[in-house]
């Protein structure tokens, strides 16, 4: 009996499915279905950006505080960057137990990345976390420097 019901479920869920790729998101007509997600987020194209893993932690300093880590590259494209390439970019990192703390990029190597005092300590970090540090958007910049 409870193998039919799962057999019979199954079936359901690939016949909406099915529905849902012959006639476009928009066949399925659920009165109380809420659409989610990052509709009209326009990335600018222009922005470099650099997506990692953590490989290995800094030494701390004498009070404990962590401000650097060693990294690999992470996705399509992304390859090592030269030395202090990123100063002054933000790193922002996107899993593990710092997920969506941020912070400005103090220096790099190829491998290794310092990040700014001021922002805090990385303590916390883990082997395998994942980042992504991109370039500052060009009218932030110019906004900053022009003291606004």
């Amino acid at each position: 009996m409870q193998i039919g019901r799962v057999i019979a479920a199954v079936l359901l869920v690939a016949v909406g499915c099915a529905a849902t790729v012959a006639g476009g998101a928009r066949s399925l007509h659920a009165p109380n279905l809420i659409r989610v997600g990052h509709d009209n987020v326009v990335v600018d194209p222009s922005l470099r950006r650099y997506t990692g893993m953590v490989t290995a932690l800094g030494d701390p300093d004498r009070d404990g505080r962590i401000y650097s880590f060693r990294a690999k590259p992470i996705g399509p494209g992304v390859a090592p960057p030269t030395s202090n390439t990123f100063r002054g970019w933000r790193l922002t990192i996107l899993a593990g137990k710092r997920f969506a703390s941020v912070f400005e990029v103090q220096s790099n190597g190829t491998s290794e990345v310092t990040v700014a005092a001021r922002d805090g300590p990385l303590n916390g970090l883990a082997v395998s976390d994942v980042f992504i540090i991109e370039e500052p958007a060009k009218d932030a910049q110019a906004a900053s420097q022009a003291g606004g």
